[in-house]
Order: structure tokens, then C-alpha cells, then sequence
């Protein structure tokens, strides 16, 4: 049980605010129910960079300097981390970057050694031990089989369905340098297991029904020519603009800011 974050943007662009202060659920608000790590994904101009910490985001001595000083992208992914599987350390704390994709999840799937039995060996080079990373190789080993991204997503859900693996949810946050993928796919409690997004700035978006701080912030943003989709776990302002993502979707956001939400049929 986490929570996830992702922005996609057209420039480079700072997360400050949804981390420490989004007028309703901040990362840092939502690290004292999910204490167990931490970790951004960044990509900028030239590379992607990661940091992370097995200790809760709300505690570190660094992350406001991190966040502050060094954290501007155009894809963003970020995770705060409640352990189910796997000890408390930086192997195990998500999101991981690997042949070119970031990855983080939000759930539990339970028949960790079957879902590493459908794990090739060239795939077995695991930093931790989480059903979560077991979960990201598998689906770089069958994207790049399929040789495409959203078939491979695919083919990974109709494998586990499939052979009866049993899971929370499957909810992720991924990228791969180009577009953004977020998956909401839960079997139980789909209260908690949601997915919601929000396109900044919004058609028709009305300053004057927003609270003061919001306003602020999006007023610059707009002075500044930035729009970005962010896709989160929970609503993270008082806005009234963000959408929730359907159970067994998943959403696709490309290059130029365009939302694609793909039904999933198992």
C-alpha cells in the first residue's frame, strides 16, 4: 500500500508544491501513513536521475534540498512507500530505473515465485527483493518481445490473470523517457486503489473558484507557457477539474500532452 505520482510536461518543470504543499494531499502529507521509503524519478534534458531513501519522505534531513535544488523535469515519478513485501532498504525502495524506463507500484501481488517464474534470466537482475520489481522486469521483458509498449503492458495483465496470481492491484506509474503510462487495475478495496489526473492548465478553468495558494501557483505556471499532466494516487487539490481513472484502465499520455485511456479486457 502506496502512493504514486507522475507529471508529464512540455519543459522542464519543479514538483515542489505537490510535494509539500497541495492544499489536500501532499506527498509529504501522505508519507506519515506510508513511512517506509521514498524516491523521485527525474527527467531532464539529457538523462533520466533518481533519488531515494528507505526512510519516510516527512523525516529525511535532504529531501527538501533534493526537491528544491535539484528535481526539474519533464517526466517526474515519484512514490512513497508502505512495505508489504521486502525489507526497508534502497534496493527495495521504488520508483527503479532499468533499460531506460522508471517504474513505480502501488499494491501487493501475493505469489511473489510465480510471478518470477514468468521472469527469463536474462531479466533476474533484481536490485531488491519486492514483488514490485519482479512485477516492472517482467513488463520491460514483454515490451520489448512485443516490440510495443502498450501491448506489452497488456500481455503482462493477460499473463498474470492468466496463470491465477493472486494481487492486490497492479497500479503503476511508468515511463520511458517519452510518454507516461499509469495502470489502474485493483481486485480489492478500489476505494483506496485509485488512479486520478489532472490537465494543467484546464479549458474553461476559472481562477477566482480556486483557493488563494493554488491561484498563485497556477497563474505563474501559465505566465510561464507550462502545461503538464499529472497523474496521482489521490486528488491533490481543491480543484474540481481532476478525473478519476476507471478500474482496469490504463492511461497513456505522449509527448504532446495527449490522454489516452485504454480499457483493460481481463
Amino acid at each position: 500500500m502506496c502512493r504514486l505520482f507522475g507529471l508529464h510536461a512540455n519543459k522542464l518543470v519543479d514538483v515542489w508544491y505537490s510535494f509539500y504543499e497541495t492544499p489536500k494531499k501532499s506527498l509529504v502529507e501522505s508519507s506519515h501513513e506510508n513511512p517506509d521509503g521514498w524516491g523521485v524519478a527525474w527527467l531532464d534534458d539529457k538523462d533520466w536521475h533518481v533519488h531515494k531513501e528507505p526512510i519516510p519522505l516527512y523525516y529525511s534531513t535532504t529531501a527538501r534540498e533534493i526537491i528544491r535544488k535539484y528535481v526539474r523535469g519533464r517526466i517526474v515519478v515519484s512514490h512513497v512507500r508502505f512495505a508489504s513485501v521486502g525489507d526497508n532498504k534502497i534496493e527495495n525502495t521504488h520508483p527503479w530505473l532499468y533499460r531506460g524506463w522508471v517504474f513505480a507500484h502501488n499494491g501487493t501481488i501475493r505469489n511473489k515465485q510465480m510471478l518470477l517464474k514468468l521472469l527469463r534470466e536474462v531479466y533476474r537482475d533484481l536490485e531488491g527483493d519486492t514483488d514490485s520489481e519482479i512485477f516492472f522486469h517482467l513488463l520491460i521483458q514483454e515490451i520489448e518481445d512485443l516490440e510495443d509498449s502498450i501491448e506489452g503492458i497488456m500481455n503482462v495483465i493477460e499473463k498474470i490473470v492468466g496463470k491465477g496470481i493472486k494481487f492486490s492491484s497492479l497500479n503503476f506509474i511508468a515511463s520511458d523517457g517519452e510518454n507516461l503510462y499509469a495502470l489502474r487495475y485493483a481486485t480489492e478495496r478500489l476505494n483506496y486503489y485509485s488512479l486520478y489526473y489532472i490537465k494543467r492548465p484546464k479549458e474553461g478553468l476559472e481562477l477566482r473558484r480556486l483557493s488563494r495558494e493554488t491561484k498563485q501557483l497556477i497563474s505563474m505556471k501559465l505566465a510561464r507557457g507550462e502545461r503538464a499532466v499529472i497523474v496521482a494516487s489521490e486528488i491533490m487539490s481543491d480543484e474540481k477539474y481532476w478525473r478519476r481513472v476507471p478500474n482496469k484502465h490504463l492511461v497513456i499520455v505522449d509527448k504532446n500532452l495527449n490522454i489516452e485511456l485504454e480499457p483493460i479486457e481481463v
